[in-house]
């Protein structure tokens, strides 16, 4: 046996994270290797990115996500023609989601020398973690640079100086640049190191702390009108958030493991806080300090973050949660191997066998792609002739169309929108406004079907029950069934669309070559032909 082996197996708890972050890393790859093309979503961020000039793209950001440090990242991927490919992209994802593995390594050794089996064990092997912290898109960059943020003004509280300050800042802005959302966190963490230093009466440098935030809070000041104008048109995607949804995102993106993540965050908020009455002669110990920094910061954190999700209005999707179960994962990680040695192995023990039981599941879940949008737009590209039409609906997947497709028909969107690029909820509003928006693309499928050519469905065609009465208009917004809400009137145009193919086309066909299997539901085409022209059809509306 080596001395090297003879070591790890008397440190048990290095052994382990090394195992984990050799699981994850495995993961990761996975993932990496079946995403396929760009989803709409990745699209949008790299569009912004590229475009003509960093004005254009400070501009449009409201349009997405998130602040300018993701989009300047691939801004400089794409000066290169590699960098700019689905390939170096997917590399550019697969180096965030490693970089988030580090950070936890980093963040975990910088405030307690342990190595980070918690942290590891519930976000490094959660495979919503990592399928959609590896995507072109913010929350695994924010994650990062959140835990890192962390780690970092822990270090100044330890080491006040200079350096360790201007780390410490400049962590802070590179969180919030990353995500906005981020703000939450970052404020938590400053007002938990100035209660530590309150505790241990430095009042000068509990000032000091608060005052490592201020640059990261003036760094999104330059966003506010621009954020304050986008509210115009994001309120076609904001229905508001209630329990019930918030609680079914939180379960999914857990993996079934919510009751864990419950327990771990209940048990380091209340062992966390508790510590701020610890006796006078545990104010000398560091590591009670250390864990009433991360019980502040976990408690404020979350409440922050729900904050957010809350007033966004937004219905949420499961890679909203990334950045705040990542951050709790490292606050618990930092909190938990102070408690009692039974408690801290028996919830080391349960969690470490759940994420393990989780890694089958994960590693079935990581082989899929994150759309068939590029194989059905080259599949469109290649059949639709120079007289033909394609259509693409739900509006949206125009935007993984647009990125793909490069033949000879002309193509549209339901309803038509002037620009594919990223999500123009500003264009949409617009068209929601309309008493009956798809006019034009009905006129003119109609157009090219009487001339003998063909319609093509690139998208989420469903074919129409039989004998069901032709669907009607909706009243403009905000008159429709949920005010300015995008999502009825994307239904009832896509009801219309395959209503009038079903009753005046002789023929339409779902055509296949192309997998439709383990790929994102949430961006799974088809393709559909649509040829000929009834002679004798119903009156169609």
């Amino acid at each position: 046996m080596t001395p090297l082996l003879k070591t790890f197996l008397k440190q048990p708890d290095w052994l382990a994270a090394i195992l984990i972050t050799t699981a994850a890393v495995v993961l990761h790859l996975v993932s990496v290797f079946h995403m396929g093309g760009l989803w709409r979503d990745e699209e949008s961020v790299v569009s912004i990115a590229t475009l003509p000039t960093l004005d254009e793209v400070f501009q449009t950001l409201p349009h997405d996500h998130c602040p300018i440090l993701l989009p300047a990242i691939v801004r400089v991927c794409s000066l290169t023609h590699f960098g700019a490919s689905d390939a170096g992209l997917r590399l550019l994802g697969i180096c965030i989601g490693i970089f988030l593995l580090v950070a936890l390594w980093a963040a975990s050794l910088l405030t307690g020398k342990r190595p980070p089996l918690l942290s590891l064990a519930l976000a490094g092997l959660n495979f919503n973690i990592i399928r959609y912290g590896d995507t072109i898109r913010a929350y695994g960059l924010a994650s990062a640079l959140a835990v890192l943020t962390l780690a970092l003004v822990w270090w100044f509280l330890e080491k006040p100086g200079v350096r360790s300050g201007l780390l410490a800042a400049a962590g802070a802005v590179l969180s919030v640049q990353a995500l906005y959302q981020n703000a939450f966190f970052v404020m938590a963490i400053c007002i938990a190191g100035s209660v530590v230093c309150l505790r241990r009466r430095q009042n000068w440098n509990a000032f000091k702390v608060l005052i490592l935030g201020l640059p990261a809070a003036l760094s999104l000041v330059p966003y506010a009108v621009p954020i304050h104008r986008a509210q115009a048109w994001w309120l076609v995607s904001k229905t508001g958030i209630n329990l019930e949804v918030f609680f079914n995102r939180l379960f999914q993106a857990t993996d079934n493991l919510m009751g864990v993540w419950v327990v771990l965050v209940v048990v380091a908020a209340i062992f966390g806080l508790s510590q701020f009455f610890a006796t006078e002669a545990d104010k000398k110990n560091r590591p009670s300090d250390l864990s009433l920094f991360a019980g502040i910061a976990l408690v404020l954190g979350l409440a922050g973050f729900t904050f957010f999700i809350k007033s966004s209005g937004l219905p949420t999707k499961v890679w909203y949660y990334i950045p705040a179960l990542v951050f709790a994962a490292v606050c618990c990680d930092a909190v938990l191997p102070r408690v009692p040695r039974a408690a801290h192995l028996g919830i080391l023990g349960a969690t470490i066998a759940s994420a393990f039981l989780g890694c089958a599941s994960a590693y079935s879940n990581l082989q899929w792609r994150q759309t068939n949008g590029d194989l059905v737009t080259a599949l469109a590209a290649q059949k639709a002739g120079l007289r033909d039409l394609i259509v693409v609906y739900p509006w949206y997947d125009g935007i993984t169309f647009f990125r793909y497709y490069d033949g000879a028909a002309a193509w549209t969107t339901l309803p038509p929108l002037t620009d594919h690029r990223f999500h123009r909820y500003d264009l949409l509003k617009a068209q929601l406004q309309k008493t009956n928006a798809i006019a034009s693309v009905l006129a003119q499928a109609e157009t090219v079907l009487r001339a003998g050519n063909k319609v093509w469905v690139a998208g989420e065609y469903r074919i129409p029950q039989a004998n069901r009465p032709a669907p009607s208009d909706l009243p403009p917004a905000p008159n429709g069934p949920q005010g300015w809400y995008d999502e009825p009137y994307t239904h009832a145009w896509d009801d219309k669309f395959s209503y009038f193919l079903s009753h005046n086309a002789t023929s339409v066909a779902v055509l296949g070559g192309y997998p439709t299997n383990a790929v994102n539901p949430l961006e799974t085409m088809t393709l559909v032909e649509a040829q000929g022209w009834r002679s004798v059809n119903t009156n169609f509306p």
